[in-house]
């Protein structure tokens, strides 16, 4: 886990500006291969079977999940209103926690959480402070045991995204069929703008840690991750958008503005690490004492 710390906090790109490259075609095809590590999400609502939200979201350690806030929490409104200054305008978005224990993670291609079987459960959250969804729609979920055979994905936790980037969105909304629960990415999208920001031509408002990209996600996309094409790192998390038939408005939040959540979130997945190890070595001690 440490080895895993010190590499999604390597120096991936820096400055303030810098010229767009053109998407690399192998990382595309290494970014098909590595979608396993988008895992899918499913919440119990009020502990009723037939109330399971489906989101998505990204293994980054193990026994770790990066995903939308508002996955794994009450909703108080599904239309929040949002400032480019990340201040909302009709008032709290977000009740409570959802109890971890409500909270599973689906690991394949082709998922149905109302009646598969998760491969982990939730045993933590970590997300920003406060009830609101601007600005702040990102969460982690420490799982009760580290996903086997599952790919773990890197975020870029010390640079932001730029206009005019190439990502790969992927999540769990079935892409142009729309077939809920199906894995699909999104072949190419571009940012086409960071905040804070106002986009008088697709209506799109970002508050400083948002940014916005051109392709449609969709229901069940939610918390999905948005690929670098040229390094394969998570750059954001899929939050809120308009339509899902239309191109633009679609507002991701970036995984460098919550580097210190994310060093947090890393530490919490250890010390789960370990203390699931500490209770294999006694349950092993018990069954040898004669």
């Amino acid at each position: 886990m440490v080895a895993l710390l010190a590499a999604v906090l390597a120096v991936s790109g820096s400055g303030c500006a810098r010229t767009v490259a053109r998407p690399n075609p192998r990382m595309a095809q290494a970014l098909q291969m590595e979608e396993s590590g988008v895992v899918a999400i499913g919440t119990l609502l009020e502990g009723d079977p037939a109330r399971v939200t489906l989101c998505s979201g990204a293994l980054v350690a193990p026994n770790l999940v990066l995903t939308a806030r508002h996955c794994i929490s009450h909703p108080i409104t599904s239309t929040p209103s949002c400032d480019a200054r990340g201040i909302s305008h009709n008032g709290p978005h977000l009740g409570d926690d959802v109890d971890p224990s409500l909270i599973g993670v689906y690991v394949g291609a082709h998922v149905r959480v109302e009646r598969d079987v998760p491969s982990a459960r939730a045993v933590t959250v970590l997300h920003p402070a406060g009830q609101t969804l601007c600005d702040a729609d990102v969460a982690f979920v420490v799982l009760d045991h580290p996903l086997a055979g599952v790919t773990v994905l890197h975020m870029r936790l010390n640079a932001p995204v730029f206009a005019g980037d190439s990502v790969r969105p992927v999540g769990f909304g079935g892409g142009v069929a729309r077939t809920l629960g199906d894995r699909m990415a999104r072949d190419r999208s571009t940012v086409l703008s960071v905040g804070p920001a106002q986009n008088a031509d697709t209506g799109a408002v970002l508050g400083p840690r948002e940014f916005e990209v051109d392709h449609a996600t969709c229901r069940g996309d939610s918390g999905g991750p948005a690929l670098d094409m040229q390094t394969g790192e998570v750059v954001g998390i899929i939050s809120r958008g308009g339509s899902c038939s239309v191109e633009g408005n679609h507002v991701y939040t970036r995984v460098d503005a919550y580097a210190r959540l994310a060093q947090a979130a890393f530490r919490q997945a250890e010390r789960a690490t370990e203390r699931n190890l500490v209770a294999m070595d006694l349950t092993t001690d018990k069954t040898m004492t004669p």
